[in-house]
């Protein structure tokens, strides 16, 4: 019993860690909404104020969102916070700071069972180093701080697994596990595929034992999963999920010119048998395929840059993880390998190998969005060698010292990651967080300009969707005026006006009637130029001091 309450103090102070890191200057770091964060919460405001999404549509699960489409959980669940604390930066992400606490809660959980059922004398000991590491993970806290639905969806795909590896032994908590992996389909687009990949990896392992089930409990979870997935399905008969194909790696073919001067190269000739051999696209999406899985395991991007790719997604000159990090991934690979005959192990690695498939299958390089479910095999595997690390602090001076070498290089690892967190990213970062919307937007309001005719420069930062969060707009007025240009390729379209808003792509020389308010960045109207037609009202800066925008007035 003493031990039981042991273990349950140590890991009430990991949660608390967890809340702590999530939560602290919650509204303010990250430094600026994004436009989908801007939409999911507006869209919980209009649901709560008419019942409809800002399009019109009446309670919808899946929401229309810049072109794209979103399942809306999240929306809901943020609808409770914003009746009560307001429509604002932090009950906008709160909801996810809190799932980004259950991740942490039930990493120990699965941990717990992994490593009891591989006989580990210390298995809750082990785990509580996997929820401490969990707590602290750059990666998780940086998709806990932020709406980043993919955190919810990564949260409900731990609480499908735990109740899958429960109903290992009671057979009635499939039912649960089957209502979680559903879930995370009406969460997250990216999860048709990620929870596919998890379902699949425990379906194989485990299917002996699922075999054994009772018929009824099988055939229920299967419905169960199929009714909670149904309006994916549907939305994907619908064509709602055109942003697929323009995300998609197979939607960019290499040019045919491109190829005929690779076969001019060796005087090859098209459909010759070398072209079929070495030069096929089959061939040439493989090679790409493989190298992006490559690029998820290698040490720039999960210890030294992070995801070059897409700055928004990692801290300043941080990987995804910490450089000492990679002493306890190693460690613990090795661990894992050599017992890699225990399911519970090969499931853990399996879904390591097999995490990076929604990214790799998208046309970035990189993506820790998508290639987020690997930081939970990488934690476990990790735990295991934290673990072995602290169980040889007893066995002899040396060991000792190396133990005490690593935690003191880890600590001050730590904190360089939160210098580059807390005190960097705000700053270093802002451009990349669409700093400078809010307050253009609040100035043009603050000085009595929104009754004015506004021409704001148009942009897929959604500029719109700024005027409707900030100056609470009534989304009946929006669905009911608002000029929307979809796109013709598939991605994002664009609202190009709104009541006495027109958004517009500008390129200087511009002339607008005399008295209209424009707002553009510096590329599009050089302010040593602008002057000769128009008054400057404000200069919006970013914390690194330059310029977001320019608020002007034509002469």
């Amino acid at each position: 019993m003493k031990r039981f309450i042991n273990v349950n103090t140590i890991l009430l102070f990991i949660l608390f860690l967890a809340a702590f890191l999530r939560l602290w200057k919650l509204g303010t770091i990250p430094p600026h909404l994004t436009a989908d964060e801007a939409a999911l919460g507006y869209n919980a405001y209009s649901i709560l104020k008419t019942g409809k999404d800002f399009w019109g549509t009446s309670f919808p699960i899946i929401f229309k969102s810049f072109g794209d489409y979103t399942p809306g959980l999240y929306v809901y669940l943020a609808a409770p916070l914003i009746a009560i604390l307001g429509l604002n930066e932090f009950s906008v992400r709160f909801p996810n700071a809190i799932f980004g606490v259950i991740i942490v809660y039930f990493v120990f959980l699965i941990a717990r069972i992994i490593f009891e059922k591989a006989k580990y004398k210390n298995f809750e000991r082990t785990a509580l180093y996997a929820g401490f590491l969990a707590a602290i993970n750059p990666w998780l806290i940086q998709f806990s701080r932020g709406a980043w639905v993919p955190n919810l969806a990564l949260a409900l795909t731990l609480v499908g697994i735990y109740f899958f590896l429960k109903s290992l032994e009671k057979s009635k908590f499939l039912l649960v596990s089957a209502i979680f992996f559903g879930l995370t389909l009406i969460s997250y687009q990216g999860a048709k595929l990620s929870t596919a990949v998890v379902v699949a990896i425990l379906g194989i392992l485990f299917f002996k034992e699922l075999i054994g089930f009772d018929k009824k409990i099988l055939l229920g979870s299967f419905g169960v999963g199929l009714i909670l997935s149904l309006p994916i399905l549907v939305s994907i008969y619908a064509g709602q999920a055109g942003r697929l194909s323009v995300v998609s790696v197979f939607s960019y073919s290499r040019p045919q010119e491109d190829i005929q001067k690779i076969l001019e190269q060796g005087n090859e000739q098209a459909g010759g048998i070398t072209t079929l051999a070495f030069h096929t696209e089959t061939l040439n999406w493989a090679r790409v395929i493989a190298g992006k899985w490559f690029n998820h395991f290698s040490g720039r991007f999960l210890f030294f840059e992070g995801d070059w790719n897409n700055p928004r997604h990692s801290p300043p000159n941080m990987g995804m993880f910490l450089l000492a990090d990679s002493i306890l991934i190693l460690a613990g690979l090795v661990k894992f390998v050599r017992n890699i005959k225990n399911k519970y192990f090969l499931f853990i690695l399996l879904w390591l190998v097999l995490a990076p498939i929604p990214s790799i299958l998208s046309r970035d390089p990189v993506h820790g969005v998508r290639s987020i479910q690997m930081v939970i095999p990488l934690i476990v595997v990790s735990s295991l060698a934290l673990y072995g690390f602290f169980e040889k602090l007893f066995k002899g001076t040396l060991i000792k010292i190396a133990v005490l070498a690593f935690v003191a290089l880890y600590f001050l690892n730590y904190l360089y990651y939160l210098d580059s967190y807390f005190v960097h990213l705000p700053t270093h970062s802002a451009k990349y967080w669409e700093y400078g919307y809010r307050e253009a937007v609040e100035y043009l309001k603050e000085s009595g300009l929104d009754s004015r005719e506004i021409v704001f420069q148009q942009s897929y930062a959604q500029p719109f969707i700024y005027f409707l969060f900030y100056w609470k707009e009534d989304s009946r007025e929006f669905w009911e005026s608002a000029v929307y240009e979809p796109s013709s390729v598939g991605d994002v379209g664009l609202v190009s006006e709104y009541k006495n808003l027109s958004f517009q792509f500008l390129s200087w020389p511009f002339k607008f009637p005399s008295g209209t308010v424009v707002v553009a960045d510096e590329v599009v109207a050089p302010k040593d130029r602008v002057l000769v037609d128009y008054r400057i009202l404000e200069e919006v800066l970013r914390p690194d001091g330059s310029l977001a925008f320019l608020i002007m007035e034509a002469k």
